[in-house]
């Protein structure tokens, strides 16, 4: 029998950027916001305590490849956090955002503050926040990606209810209309309940769903 279980929520902000005081300033913006403590971490220095449940905001626009391949290595070995990558170039090719561990949000560099704090509440929530075109070629490859087992059966309420619509067929749009959701907003559920179950389709979805949910 399926029980049902909640990811912990988020315990702490940190940001990895240059230290300025524009970092500085924008971390403690970020906290009061999201109502989080924060810590703002050298992106050029190691890290070797992460908290457990972290929110991890990883600056863009201040890493090179040998920092993007350090920072992918030591995420990659930690549990229960999240990544976000902030000021994202628009030409950061989806495959390798696909190479980040935990990645739950990229936030692109004309993305203002407003929509940075919308899109990490949501992330906090259970969400994923990507745009539609990577959402869509996110779903698709979601069965290239490595999860733990751990984290397979953390759904919320909202992906049992789509996995539920699934199970009867229903389409994307049928689901969003349902929900009172948007067709990319569905596809970003999607993408995430894929990751957390582990399947690559619908059809392994429901499959997993009539073993695993009660009806």
């Amino acid at each position: 029998m399926f029980n049902e279980v909640h990811s912990l929520p988020v315990q702490t902000l940190m940001l990895i950027t240059k230290p300025s005081l524009q970092a500085t300033a924008l971390l403690q913006h970020l906290k009061t916001s999201l109502m989080l403590n924060g810590k703002l971490h050298n992106i050029q220095r190691s890290l070797d305590e992460i908290p457990v449940n972290s929110l991890i905001l990883l600056d863009m626009m201040e890493a090179d490849k040998k920092l993007i391949n350090y920072w992918q290595e030591n995420l990659g070995r930690r549990n229960n956090v999240k990544v976000l990558l902030l000021n994202t170039p628009e030409e950061y090719p989806f495959r390798d955002i696909e190479n980040w561990p935990h990645i739950n949000g990229v936030f692109y560099s004309n993305e203002d503050q407003t929509r940075v704090i919308e899109g990490m509440q949501g992330v906090m929530r259970g969400e994923c926040y990507f745009s539609q075109k990577l959402a869509s070629y996110l779903i698709t490859r979601s069965g290239h990606y490595r999860f733990n087992s751990a984290e397979s059966a953390l759904l919320t309420h909202r992906e049992k209810e789509i996995l539920n619509k699934l199970r009867v067929g229903a389409s994307n749009n049928e689901i969003a209309q349902s929900l009172f959701i948007s067709e990319n907003t569905v596809k970003t559920h999607l993408y995430n309940l894929f990751k957390k179950i582990s399947v690559k389709n619908r059809t392994q979805a429901v499959s997993w769903a009539n073993d695993n949910l009660r009806r």
